[in-house]
């Protein structure tokens, strides 16, 4: 369970008028999911959303108590009790409306941490392909050359980039050192280069 949202929705909690097990039901429904390395935004809007559920949770509860004193009070209702069970409201640790409620915030939560992950994925992705960029301008392979080029995910960015210029110097496609020839032997090279990498089959 994140401590950092258990406290903090505690505390938000705290003056509803709630007993401890629904707060405890309430931090354990919200806690669902949420990694301890969670960011603070992302636990503040979940401390919000549950906050919301405890005052609807506070209204409900008010609203059966100042209907238990009515029928209290009215000699007609006496003995018509409904604590039987029937729909949710009684005889159980949380009423039908909560369990649809929470259904509801489970479900928004889920589709925010799905939209989350897709986000960090594509840009740990992204970050992953400019790594590679700037390797590969460092090496001197041109970027023309690099189209062709496909990464494993845990693949050595270095190394592999650096057995690639191998490959290509030892194939007479790049210069032992990038710029090291003259004018017309680099201009020589990269025709070279660029003619290997058009007779290439598409990926």
């Amino acid at each position: 369970m994140n401590k950092q949202l258990q406290k903090k929705l505690q505390d938000a909690v705290k003056d509803f008028g709630l007993s401890e097990k629904a707060i405890e039901a309430l931090v354990e429904s919200a806690s669902k999911g949420v990694a301890d390395d969670a960011s603070d935004e992302a636990i503040d809007a979940i401390v919000a959303n549950f906050k919301g559920i405890a005052k609807a949770m506070q209204g409900e509860v008010t609203r059966k108590v100042q209907e238990s004193k009515s029928k209290d009070d009215d000699p007609s209702k006496k003995g018509d009790k409904s604590g039987d069970g029937k729909g949710g409201d009684q005889g159980g640790d949380e009423p039908d409306w909560f369990k649809k409620y929470r259904k509801e915030q489970d479900d928004k939560y889920a589709a925010l941490k799905k939209e989350n992950d897709a986000f960090k994925s594509e840009k740990a992705a992204n970050e992953r392909k400019a790594l590679i960029s700037a390797k590969a301008k460092e090496l001197g392979i041109p970027e023309f050359l690099m189209n062709r080029v496909s990464l494993a995910d845990d693949a050595d960015i270095e190394k592999e980039l650096t057995d690639y210029k191998q490959e290509l110097v030892n194939n007479s496609l790049l210069p032992k050192e990038t710029g090291g020839g003259s004018a017309s032997e680099d201009k020589q090279m990269q025709e070279d280069a660029e003619s290997w990498a058009k007779s290439l089959p598409d990926a």
